[in-house]
């Protein structure tokens, strides 16, 4: 009952933040400010976010979040992705909502929410998440747009945003189904559906504007390095974070330098901003949900918290 309560809080906090950065996201609109105000909204209520505010924009499907004195606007005529993350104690709830500021993207929207509430329907304890994958896709298709097939969902985990189950957003054949790919009682999982007017894979750009702490030194790194590793070990619980988050506490020179002998010492892992490998737009949707031992679902990042 105990994560359940914890879980419960951090979709009230988080459809809150959703709610501002909502609100924020317009043409023009600075994504620095977004993220930023929508960060500090959720550490203002007591819980931290569980990774950078993303925000998507077009056929960037995913891991761009405002980099350091970011200069970038929200464009006309764009689809944007909205994907943030709030930890409570740990205890993760991850969801994702679209603006659009043209109507040629209204369709391509639908389908993602239409494939994430038939996916939602269809979830239940001991469900292969191939099943779940198999609504995902026909959904999409029926609408006339692609999954992307090498993104999916996931489970979560006290302070682990992945945690070793993937829901993809395709099916699979019977026979190459695995015991072990199901959902059970007493965990949260992430549902995401992507859909797109491209092929449906997405490649890897060559920004990265988050990073996660990998492992530990293996080598003996410069002092600086060292410093800024000591402060993220102490202050991002094992969490992805943005650069952003280190600058009121290092100077930029300090930040970078210390981001490429950590990364190049695999210490920190650096996620590539992901775009649909024909620069076609990307639509996503997602919601976490609670599966109680009772069997029933509870969607956290709704306003009003579903059970089903």
């Amino acid at each position: 009952m105990e994560t359940e309560k914890k879980y419960k809080l951090s979709g009230q906090v988080h459809v809150k933040a959703m709610e501002l950065a909502l609100s924020l996201c317009e043409p023009g609109s600075s994504l620095l400010e977004i993220a930023e105000r929508t960060e500090n909204f959720i550490r203002k209520q007591g819980a931290i976010p569980a990774f950078p505010v993303n925000i998507s924009i077009n056929e960037v499907a995913a891991h761009y979040s405002p980099i350091i004195d970011d200069t970038s606007e929200i464009p006309d005529h764009s689809i944007v992705k909205i994907d943030l993350g709030v930890a409570v104690d740990g205890f993760i709830t991850d969801a994702a909502r679209m603006k659009i500021f043209d109507s040629k993207f209204e369709k391509l929207k639908t389908s993602a929410e239409h494939a994430l509430f038939a996916a939602l329907k269809k979830i239940n304890d001991k469900v292969n998440v191939y099943e779940v994958g198999a609504v995902v896709e026909k959904t999409i298709r029926k609408e006339g747009f692609k999954p992307i097939t090498n993104l999916s969902g996931h489970s979560l985990g006290q302070y682990s945003l992945h945690d070793g189950l993937s829901i993809p957003n395709y099916g699979k054949n019977k026979k190459l189904w695995k015991p072990k790919d199901v959902f059970h009682k007493n965990n949260a999982y992430a549902i995401e559906p992507f859909s797109t007017t491209g092929k449906g894979i997405v490649i890897d750009d060559d920004l990265e504007t988050i990073f996660i702490h990998y492992s530990q030194l293996r080598n003996t790194p410069s002092p600086q390095a060292r410093e800024v590793f000591v402060y993220i070990k102490k202050h991002f619980y094992g969490l992805p974070f943005s650069p952003r988050w280190l600058v009121e506490k290092f100077s930029k020179k300090q930040i970078e330098q210390a981001l490429e002998e950590l990364t190049e010492q695999h210490v920190l892992h650096g996620y590539s901003v992901l775009k649909e490998i024909t620069n076609k737009p990307v639509a996503q949707a997602e919601d976490t949900i609670f599966l109680k031992e009772n069997g029933k679902k509870v969607i956290l990042t709704r306003k009003k918290v579903s059970n089903s």
